[in-house]
């Protein structure tokens, strides 16, 4: 008999982690052990709890699904995370796989793939929603590649989109005027993006900003 899954959950909108926690109890070998409203309070059960799997919203307060996937993953616990999202966004999904979640979900799925999602990852394995699967091959099809930002790049992504200028982006991380202009160029290339307003979606995508 298959050991059950536990897990932690958590998302910002409480009639979503009521409608979960209902539909989570009626799956047998599932076990739900706590939800969390932000990203902190997700991090904090992870660390106590450790759970099997922690399902996370990207769009979180306080810390994102994607920074509490980074923090699990360099914590170096056994807890795979599960992000859930309504955008359908490939370089998010690229996001979400650098910072060492195992599953992508998006909220438009049915609730039988998120369980599908639970059981592939507890399993050692990846799960990926064919329609983001599809736009990655078509970005690759048109020679172009949606490559994840590193570590630094996203701080600067989030600091655009908070609408920091290149002058206290420079003091905030601590270099150069002239270089923080080089990573802004380098990342509207990067992110196929034409105006700071596209950056911008992108960090709200991405869940850098709320």
């Amino acid at each position: 008999m298959p050991m059950p899954i536990n897990v932690i959950f958590a998302d910002k909108h409480e009639i979503f982690r009521q409608g979960l926690a209902a539909l989570l109890n009626t799956v047998e070998g599932i076990i739900p052990l706590a939800q969390a409203a932000n990203g902190r309070d997700a991090w904090d059960l992870i660390e106590n709890l450790k759970p099997d799997v922690a399902i996370l919203e990207i769009h979180m307060p306080e810390m994102t699904g994607i920074e509490v996937a980074r923090k699990t993953s360099v914590a170096g616990l056994t807890t795979q995370v599960i992000l859930l999202t309504a955008h359908e966004d490939p370089t998010a999904a690229i996001d979400a796989q650098d910072a060492g979640a195992s599953g992508y979900v998006l909220k438009s799925n049915s609730f039988e793939d998120l369980v599908m999602a639970l059981q592939t990852v507890t399993a050692g394995g990846t799960f990926m929603p064919p329609t983001i699967r599809a736009k990655l091959r078509e970005l690759q099809r048109q020679g172009r590649t949606a490559v994840a930002p590193s570590t630094r790049e996203r701080e600067v992504i989030r600091l655009i989109a908070l609408g920091k200028s290149s002058k206290e982006i420079a003091r905030l991380i601590e270099i150069s005027p002239r270089t923080v202009n080089t990573y802004r160029d380098r990342l509207m290339d990067k992110l196929q993006a034409h105006t700071i307003a596209d950056v911008v979606r992108y960090a709200v995508r991405a869940g850098m900003v709320e």
